[in-house]
Parts: C-alpha cells; structure tokens; sequence
C-alpha cells in the first residue's frame, strides 16, 4: 500500500464513518431521541427503514431534474452536483437501487450538511482530531476543514468510486463501521446532552414539533 493510499483510506473511512453518523440522526424522529437510548437507535443494529428522505428521492443519485434538485436543494454548505472528487472519479452512487433499501449490499445514507457553524461546532472538530493529530497548527485545520467540506458535498452524490474500492475490503469496513458507531454515540450526546445543533432534517422536525 502506498503512502498516499494509505492516507487516503485513513481520511476517507473517517469522513465516511462521520457522513453515515450524521445521516442516521438526522433520519431520526425526535420522540426516540427523548425515549430511547443512543444503543437503541445504534446505525448499525437499527438502521432506518422506509427513510423518507431517500422515499421523497433525496440522497439518491440521478440523472433526472427533478433528482439533481432534490439532491441540490437549498444545502448549508452549497452545491455538490455536477462535480468529480479529488481522486478523479465521478461522485457516484452506484445506486440503480431502489430508494430506502440496500444497493447490493450497500446501504444509501441520504445527505445531511454539516453544521452551519463550522470549526465552532464540536462534531466537526471531532471528525478532523483523528485525521489532523492534536498537533495540527490553524492553518492545517482551515485546511482540513476545506477538504472536509469539500469532500462531504461530493459525497450528497454518493460513494466515490475511488472512496468504494479503498473502504472496500472487510478490515475497512470494519474501520468504517467503528467510526460510524464512534461518530453516532458523539453527534447523539452532543444533541440530547449539550443541545448543540442538530443535523437539518431533525432540526426541521424539533421545531414542527415544538410549535404543537
């Protein structure tokens, strides 16, 4: 292995892991972030089902308008559609699937935007510690930040090909899955616990159901 595959694993299966966390609470309905506890609604022993995101065709790759809107949207963090990642291949789905269920044996994570607040939110600066170091000076995390912005509109699109075939043997699905647990039991605590901001789709759902 290279290094720079290497690297690339390391960054992409934490991105990865942070992209799938993220997605699976926003899915989320708030009544089960009051009654059920983060092991409950675990990603992957819980998945959801019949996700209306995917069911209303966002996070689902296509070629029709009306996909490439509902894909578009009105995103915190801008436009993802119509671009190639940073390996050089284009940000693919590998979804002919059907929406809300597995694609082969790959599951579609429908796209949340990261948090509007960037480096102040603690999520973020979680899923940048592990692949930056403690170490990293302000200009190595602006820029980690960018790359990481980047790579998650990229990812509204679905798995790269590149991204596919470096997290696709069982030790980095592993990786992946760790990470996703990692990052699901952090993004819950932050929202139940210390109300940071929750992940768009479940802030739309908190604040329908606070107006009741």
């Amino acid at each position: 292995m290279s290094r720079r595959g290497g690297e690339f694993e390391h960054r992409t299966s934490i991105f990865e892991g942070a992209f799938r966390a993220w997605s699976h609470l926003g899915g989320l309905d708030p009544a089960d972030l009051e009654n059920k506890t983060a092991a409950e609604l675990d990603p992957l022993t819980n998945p959801l089902k019949d996700d209306l995101r995917l069911l209303n065709g966002k996070g689902v790759k296509g070629n029709s308008a009306e996909n490439k809107e509902a894909a578009g949207g009105s995103g915190d963090d801008g436009g993802g559609n119509g671009v190639r990642d940073e390996e050089g291949q284009d940000g693919g789905s590998n979804s002919a699937a059907t929406p809300g269920v597995f694609s082969g044996k790959r599951r579609e994570y429908p796209y949340e935007p990261l948090p509007r607040s960037g480096l102040s939110h603690p999520f973020v600066q979680a899923i940048l510690s592990p692949w930056l170091g403690a170490d990293a000076d302000q200009y190595t995390i602006q820029l980690g930040l960018t790359t990481l912005r980047t790579w998650w509109q990229h990812r509204r699109k679905g798995e790269s090909g590149s991204a596919v075939a470096a997290l696709g043997t069982d030790k980095m699905r592993g990786v992946v899955e760790g990470y996703t647990r990692h990052f699901f039991n952090l993004a819950h605590c932050l929202v139940t616990n210390d109300k940071e901001q929750p992940p768009r789709t479940l802030n739309n759902k908190m604040r329908e159901v606070e107006k009741l």
